[in-house]
């Protein structure tokens, strides 16, 4: 795999994850009429499988956002507590 070697490290870990992944998969991919387009085409389900779910975490965190009743300012209550830790002291 001289071509991989040329590529970043972190594309290098990325793709060795994916063909890991697609390599579980050999026995079906490999009863395709060309195994090399199946073994692609293993690696596209496996990568949409996991833009379906980041697509899912991030509709669940849009949706958590917009059911907050009501915005939550951090800095204000660090700024209250402040204040009233000055006040006894």
């Amino acid at each position: 795999m001289g071509w991989m070697d040329s590529l970043p490290n972190k594309l290098q870990d990325s793709l060795e994850k994916i063909l890991d992944q697609t390599n579980r998969n050999e026995e079906a991919y490999m009863q395709a009429e060309n195994a090399s387009v199946g073994q692609l085409w293993v690696a596209i389900a496996h990568l949409n499988a996991k833009v379906e779910n980041l697509e899912k975490l991030a509709h669940a965190q849009r949706k958590a956002l917009n059911n907050m009743e009501q915005e939550v300012n951090v800095n204000k209550h660090l700024d209250e507590d402040l204040e009233e830790s000055l006040r006894r002291y």
